[in-house]
């Protein structure tokens, strides 16, 4: 089941999204759940309570606590990065202010049917791809690191070390042999190959150039010339489908 939020002070609107979100369910053939919240403070107090949630649509201009404000509570206090938070709101003018809360998607009022497709079956798609995991081997033991975690893959002496995310922004290493190209044709499309000694995931390029990516835990990695142009393509065509022109 896969379950969704509604926050908005606008209980119309409420209505017809959710009416929408239910249609749509039928359509896609993805089971859903769906529950509404017309105020800042009671969905950071159901939040608090243990109510989980995969996809939250969140109205900015709530009239106390805005959506802003809920969605660095959800990021912040919560710690939740899971939750995949769709603002909607009848501007545009937030880019900077959405950036630390990270959101799947920017939705500009009134909200579509087909808007609201879109953005349901790619958070469908990127949860599924968030639960797999890589397994390795090591002497006879089989071990498993979520696809998630995982921030790059470096070959260094025929070994391949693993740098993960653990929780509270730390970042450890596994080690195994093997190699870096049979590797990277088991890895999902967030991976790619920069080097003959690097895979990233681009979820945590920091920054990026030319001739360089920053990782998210500090390290640069050079990008070797034959990468390059499809390097660049493919971090661009990532921006563009996790972005809306509103956010970017």
């Amino acid at each position: 089941m896969y379950k969704i939020g509604i926050c908005d002070d606008d209980k119309i609107l409420c209505s017809v999204l959710e009416e929408q979100i239910y249609e749509l369910s039928k359509e896609t053939e993805i089971k859903v759940d769906v529950e509404v919240w017309y105020s800042g403070e009671s969905i950071q107090n159901d939040l608090k309570k243990g109510i989980e949630l995969d996809l939250l649509f969140l109205d900015i201009e709530l009239v106390r606590k805005n959506g802003i404000a809920v969605g660095t509570f959800i990021r912040e206090e919560m710690e939740n990065m899971q939750t995949h938070i769709v603002y909607i709101s009848s501007k545009e003018s937030y880019a900077m202010q959405l950036f630390k809360v990270q959101p799947l998607d920017f939705l500009i009022k009134p909200v579509s049917a087909e808007n609201i497709r879109e953005v349901l079956i790619r958070s469908v798609k990127q949860k599924s791809s968030a639960d797999a995991c890589f397994e390795y081997q090591k002497g006879n033991s089989v071990f498993r690191v979520p696809i998630r975690n995982i921030a790059y893959f470096m070959s260094m002496d025929k070994k391949i070390i693993i740098v993960k995310k653990e929780e509270k922004g730390k970042y450890t290493l596994e080690e195994f042999y093997g190699k870096l190209k049979n590797i990277a044709e088991t890895l999902p499309a967030d991976f790619l190959m920069i080097h003959q000694s690097y895979i990233i995931n681009h979820a945590y390029v920091s920054e990026y150039s030319y001739e360089m990516v920053k990782m998210a835990d500090g390290e640069n990695l050079n990008i070797s010339k034959p990468y390059r142009k499809e390097t660049r393509s493919k971090i661009i065509q990532h921006q563009k489908a996790n972005m809306s022109d509103g956010i970017i």
